[in-house]
């Protein structure tokens, strides 16, 4: 791919693609009972929705750009389990597209509306470009480099969030995820997670890691964390916090890339209380 991208057309095209994967996905919620599901054990689960979408993402992003190369998860998890050992294989690609066809689909099959279809554009392992669009709720939210935010309401009205300027913990409204009981570091998980719920406001865990990250990009939440995330759970709403002003790192505070299975996400100085907390 040429390096001078033209990111202004690149967010028009990939905010197109998710919007129409968004309403093939509306179109299975009408009939919940039949659509298929199949457990991926640790992994979640995968249901027909999420396949008919990222066959859809898939075409349409080949058509348009088919140099580049693209890790689904869905794809990903037929050909390999799942196993991030095989994340080597992508980390070399100068571009890449990162997707999920449908963020949050425990959500979406019990009938809740926070699920997302998060698209990326991935170079050398940090996301230039992304849309996460939640169908249900009419909000996209779409970044490209050097471009900024946009979040887009039902009423297509651009809305700008300002910072809340928080400097307090105890004033702060979080958000996280953990693993299912029984899983690897579960424990350190839950502790870390009752410590900072006695230390803050309240802290949410609604089942969409890119929707929780971009609920933070416009100041809803006030910061994020979770370990044990996918390159197409942070890829697309890791540029939209960015491009709104929004720090976006490892836990213990260095540098982060979508390979890797932790972040988080806030702003100063709410970032480095958050990191010198969750880094004990």
């Amino acid at each position: 791919m040429n390096n001078k991208i033209d990111y202004l057309k690149l967010e028009s095209d990939i905010d197109l693609i998710a919007k129409k994967a968004g309403r093939r996905i509306l179109k299975f919620r009408k009939k919940l009972d039949e659509v298929g599901v199949v457990s991926k054990d640790a992994h979640g689960i995968v249901s027909a929705a999420d396949i008919d979408s990222e066959k859809f993402i898939v075409k349409e992003l080949k058509k348009l750009y088919p140099e580049i190369p693209f890790l689904a998860e869905e794809q990903f998890f037929e050909d390999y389990k799942g196993n991030k050992e095989f994340y080597k294989q992508y980390e070399t690609h100068k571009y890449l597209w990162v997707i999920d066809p449908l963020d949050g689909t425990n959500n979406f099959m019990h009938g809740l509306d926070y699920f997302a279809v998060c698209i990326s554009l991935v170079k050398n392992g940090v996301p230039v470009a992304g849309v996460v669009h939640a169908p249900l709720r009419n909000e996209t939210f779409l970044a490209s480099k050097g471009n900024g935010t946009k979040y887009t309401t039902k009423k297509e009205k651009r809305v700008v969030f300002q910072s809340t300027g928080r400097k307090d913990l105890s004033t702060c409204l979080l958000s996280t995820g953990f693993i299912r009981s029984g899983k690897k570091n579960f424990n350190k998980h839950i502790k870390q997670f009752t410590q900072l719920l006695s230390e803050v406001r309240a802290v949410r865990r609604m089942g969409s890691a890119a929707l929780d990250l971009c609920y933070t990009s416009i100041n809803l939440y006030d910061g994020f964390w979770e370990v044990g995330l996918a390159p197409w759970d942070m890829a697309a709403p890791a540029i939209i916090c960015r491009e709104s002003g929004v720090k976006v790192t490892k836990i213990d505070g260095t540098k982060h890339s979508v390979f890797v299975a932790d972040v988080l996400a806030a702003r100063n100085p709410i970032h480095k209380i958050l990191r010198d907390k969750l880094s004990l």
